[in-house]
């Protein structure tokens, strides 16, 4: 499955939980996959390493999917977003 754009949507934080909450939308071919994502960073945190921290988690969930695990699929990005994706793979 190859994606070709990453979108954070919905983000808020709560002081409460000491939580970043966010939407990661993920683009595919045929499909846009949505995947509720927590953080535990500082609130202080940079909206850059928030950001790749979302995406992080993003790509461990999409790994636990069935057909990823199973090895039906593979997971691979767009030449503008291989740079982030090879950051949250290590």
């Amino acid at each position: 499955m190859l994606v070709t754009d990453i979108e954070i949507t919905h983000y808020q934080y709560c002081r409460k939980s000491a939580r970043h909450m966010a939407s990661v939308c993920l683009t595919l071919k045929n499909q846009i996959v949505t995947l509720f994502c927590q953080l535990d960073l500082p609130e202080n945190e940079s909206g850059a390493t928030r950001a790749t921290a979302f995406v992080g988690d993003a790509i461990r969930q999409l790994r636990r999917m069935p057909e990823f695990r199973s090895g039906q699929k593979t997971l691979e990005f767009s030449d503008n977003l291989t740079g982030l994706a090879q950051a949250q793979s290590a």
